[in-house]
């Protein structure tokens, strides 16, 4: 739920590269796109930016949750909006695109938060009209999006800042415009400021303690791996130092790879949490309510993985002399063939499953549960939760062969093709395309059924997902039986572009 960019990459998916349909040529491909975007950008956005979903008579409209018409979404809203829109521009060449981008683009600036940072979404209508509907979610919601039932005012990491910085530095390297430059600058300078010595970031910042829930510590300042948001925020500052040549950003980069090394437990529970605690140990800490303190196999993998990637940046052997270790901690808390059958987990060569949390000090699993509106955690696996999953696979037989890879390369090769070689490329650019699930051949008779259903409809109708269909929102009127998705427009988007893009 938190993360929509697997919702591209699903566009990727598909049913086989087929010859291309009789009938079927570019220009209707092009038509069907652009029919498409005009909805969208004249229809549909706000100002340049956009929510998730809209009722087709927009009487109503949602980003995670119901929202005003006032508003906009940054996590997985506009930004990703804003790419495809720069994808359409450079595969057709069609300026209409470039303009639907810029315009995304204003709206992100505009929702700037004066930290540098941004948050989930943004009011047009002002902080008080935004305080408002906190202060409604507040009172109505429950289940699950429990970030957005307080009101901070400052920036997260989660799903928002990253997104927005992100496609404000593809915009400025398209054509050097000063507007972008000013807006990443602050960006920078907001994940410099917010940075903790010892490399990791906050979920939120400015800080903020004032969000105690059920007797539990405000989790928003520590140090956070979910998300991807440690994995990101590293990215994004090496782009800034290949695409900008930004040297100030090199120590942060540093001490957040460091960062990894510090977090990581000690065996046998060598692994890594979803929040770490700015305690002494940095030990796990808890989150939303069915998020418990616990080690976690997914940001476990996530972790090995960067390391095997520092090393390769580096050849420093510090980044990998503890992955045996987690490996180990994985071993300790996959499931048995019974438990994996007891799941129903249809497992590929190579993979394993394991729970989401294991509990501290003991590896045992932690189960969600959730009644009468309340959540907890136990050991018992029977009636856990559905909207997050008590159980994750993981791929251990790849990390383990990556690793076994980069232990016979020889270092001086190694780091040839490190970002930090040679110095700085400041001419250096993005892609042409960029979003996720580009460049894998469509299927064409999936174009066809694409390009025909806008003969009915201006749009690709979606469907509400649950957490909007389960929380009471703002209105009684029924909630619709299809909606207008800007996750649809982007996923047959992606389709559409592969079509014209992979021969």
């Amino acid at each position: 739920m938190k993360r929509i960019l697997f919702l591209i990459a699903f566009a990727a998916i598909t049913i086989g590269a087929g010859a291309r349909q009789k009938g079927l040529n570019d220009e209707q491909v092009k038509n069907a796109m652009k029919k498409a975007t005009e909805f969208m950008v004249e229809k549909v956005s706000n100002n340049g930016g956009y929510l998730w979903n809209y009722s087709p008579d927009f009487s109503r409209q949602w980003g995670e949750l119901e929202c005003k018409p006032s508003m906009m979404w940054i996590e997985g809203g506009t930004p990703m909006m804003g790419n495809i829109f720069l994808d359409a521009y450079h595969v057709t060449g069609d300026k209409y695109y470039l303009e639907a981008a810029e315009a995304a683009a204003n709206a992100i600036i505009w929702a700037q938060l004066d930290c540098g940072g941004w948050n989930y979404m943004a009011d047009f209508a002002g902080e008080a009209s935004l305080r408002d509907w906190y202060e409604r979610v507040a009172k109505g919601y429950t289940y699950p999006a429990q970030e957005h039932m307080h009101y901070y005012g400052n920036a997260t990491y989660d799903d928002g800042t990253i997104d927005a910085a992100g496609f404000l530095l593809r915009m400025y390297m398209e054509n050097f415009d000063p507007k972008y430059r000013a807006s990443i600058d602050k960006a920078i300078d907001f994940m410099i400021e917010s940075q903790y010595p010892v490399g990791g970031w906050p979920q939120r910042y400015p800080l903020k303690y004032d969000f105690v829930k059920n007797g539990k510590p405000d989790y928003s300042s520590f140090i956070t791996i979910n998300d991807g948001v440690h994995t990101n925020n590293i990215k994004f500052l090496i782009d800034c130092y290949q695409y900008l040549g930004e040297q100030r950003v090199l120590d942060p980069i540093t001490r957040a790879m460091s960062c990894i090394l510090v977090l990581q437990g000690g065996k046998p529970q060598a692994g890594w949490a979803m929040q770490h605690q700015l305690d002494m140990n940095y030990t796990p800490g808890h989150a939303r309510d069915f998020e418990p303190r616990g080690y976690a196999a997914t940001a476990t993998a996530e972790m090995i993985g960067n390391l095997m990637l520092f090393y390769r940046w580096t050849g420093d052997s510090k980044y990998i002399a503890r992955i045996p270790d987690a490996f180990e901690f994985l071993e300790t808390i996959k499931y048995s063939d019974e438990d994996v059958a007891y799941w129903k987990a249809n497992l590929k060569d190579g993979q394993i499953l394991c729970p989401t949390f294991a509990e501290v000090g003991t590896n045992r699993p932690l189960y969600l549960h959730r009644a009468d509106g309340k959540y907890w955690v136990d050991y018992d696996r029977n009636g856990v939760i559905t909207h997050y999953k008590s159980v994750r696979t993981i791929n251990l037989g790849s990390l383990k062969q990556q690793y076994e890879e980069i232990l016979t390369l020889d270092k001086e090769e190694l780091v040839k093709n490190s970002p930090f070689a040679g110095g700085n490329a400041v001419q250096k650019r993005f892609p042409a395309v960029y979003s996720k699930g580009t460049g894998v051949p469509a299927d064409a008779q999936k174009v066809q059924e694409l390009v025909d259903a806008l003969k009915a409809k201006d749009y690709w109708p979606g469907g509400l997902p649950g957490v909007s269909r389960e929380n009471p929102g703002f209105s009684d009127a029924p909630l619709p039986s299809e909606c207008i998705s800007t996750k649809m427009y982007m996923q047959n988007m992606v389709i559409l572009l592969n079509y014209l893009t992979v021969k």
